[in-house]
């Protein structure tokens, strides 16, 4: 019975100990199998990278002078713009057919009319008072000659009576002749003396009425001169070929002077203002000393339809212009009608050349990295950088001047990582 048990007992731990082996065993087993293939797996060799080439545009350096275009935007305004104003007061009788808001009047053209009645009856009666003044005078001259015919008879007179007196002395010494006879003669020439003063007195008078009568006529004239402006006044005519814009005024309406009545813009004088920056101002005076009398192109568009004209710089604004930092310019239109008739308000744009840039590249402006470098490709295409100086601009492109040659390829395209030596393959 014992030795039964033992058995038992000893089979049980046997089987419990293969029980507990067994895992192990088959992890062992596995483990080195894995060992197995591990070692036995071909060994691989990493792959060099490749080295990547920038796809590029690239331009060819061409070195000349270039005097670009410059595209500014201006407005177009009145070269002349008066404030029509009535000059004499009444009731308007009557107005011109085109006397309306945008309409077009030529010089000379009659586009009011004022009741003339009060104007004319002034002006005859200035008239009539400057005709009885004429009369005045002639008058006085009559009288004045009369004077002076008076007096030269009178002198005759008192020269008779002087010598009589004269004789009548000398036979008074002989006695021949009584002393009353000689106070008699001496009577007569205070006679004749006093009736000279009296005429010469009575001449200066009626010479004074003269110079008084004169200075009425000249009144009068100048009386009857500003009736008849005013008689004419009465027809209010255009000064100039003009556009009427802002009317105050029409046919029934009564007017005091000075009144304003329309507002003429002048059709021939048609200016367009634009600004200069400071750099392009500085370099057209650096070059040409002054800007005045440049061509200027000027297009107006309208929807699709691009009219063009010819323009002169007529003038610079006294003052810079605060707000835009330039320098405002007027330019004056050539012929404003040719094509559509340009009016006061439009938004143009303005072409005018530049200065003249000597041997200069002209690059787009993607080319320029940092202000003052560009790149370009060698024979192992790779970057190389190159010093420049920007010289100035055309349109979207640039001027510059520096180390290049011509021949040298150029890169266009914008690249973030540029640098020297990088690899570049041109498109």
């Amino acid at each position: 019975m014992a030795k039964d048990s033992a058995a038992r007992t000893g089979k049980r731990t046997g089987f419990l100990v293969v029980k507990l082996l067994l895992p192990v065993l088959i992890v062992a087993v596995a483990y080195a199998s894995f060992l197995a293939l591990a070692n036995s797996k071909p060994e691989t060799k990493p792959r060099q990278a490749r080295e990547k080439a920038w796809i590029v545009q690239t331009i060819s350096v061409n070195i000349a002078n270039h005097q670009p275009q410059l595209k500014l935007y201006g407005e177009a305004m009145a070269g002349r713009k008066v404030d029509f104003r009535a000059l004499v007061a009444g009731e308007i009788i009557k107005a011109s057919k085109t006397f309306r808001e945008g309409g077009i009047v030529a010089k000379g053209e009659n586009l009011l009319t004022i009741d003339p009645f009060e104007f004319k009856a002034s002006l005859d009666e200035a008239k009539a008072n400057l005709s009885e003044a004429k009369a005045k005078l002639q008058e006085v001259n009559a009288r004045i000659r009369l004077e002076s015919d008076q007096i030269l008879s009178v002198k005759n007179e008192m020269a008779l009576a002087e010598r009589d007196l004269e004789r009548a002395s000398e036979l008074l010494k002989q006695k021949l002749l009584a002393q009353k006879n000689v106070d008699d003669r001496k009577y007569t020439v205070l006679q004749r003396t006093q009736s000279l003063r009296q005429r010469i007195s009575n001449l200066a008078i009626e010479q004074a009425k003269a110079a008084q009568q004169e200075a009425a006529i000249l009144r009068l004239q100048s009386m009857v001169s500003r009736a008849e402006r005013n008689l004419k006044n009465t027809k209010i005519i255009a000064p100039f070929n003009a556009y009427i814009s802002a009317i105050n005024a029409e046919a029934g309406r009564m007017i005091s002077t000075n009144d304003r009545i329309a507002t003429l813009i002048d059709t021939d004088r048609i200016d367009i203002r634009f600004n200069f920056s400071d750099a392009q101002y500085g370099r057209i005076i650096a070059g040409e000393k002054t800007v005045v009398g440049r061509p200027v192109k000027v297009v107006w568009r309208i929807g699709k339809t691009a009219v063009e004209y010819n323009a002169v710089i007529e003038r610079v604004a006294a003052q810079i212009t605060a707000s835009s930092g330039g320098v405002e310019i007027y330019a004056r239109l050539q012929d404003p009608k040719a094509g559509l008739s340009l009016r006061p308000g439009a938004f143009v744009e303005v072409f005018i050349q530049d200065r003249t840039f000597e041997q200069v590249t002209r690059l787009p402006e993607t080319a320029l990295y940092e202000g003052d470098k560009v790149f370009v490709i060698n024979d192992k295409r790779r970057l190389e950088a190159r010093k420049v100086e920007l010289m100035g601009y055309a349109q979207n492109d640039i001027l510059v001047r520096g180390a290049l040659k011509p021949g040298d390829r150029v890169v266009t395209t914008r690249i973030s990582q540029a640098r020297d030596g990088l690899l570049v393959e041109e498109k």
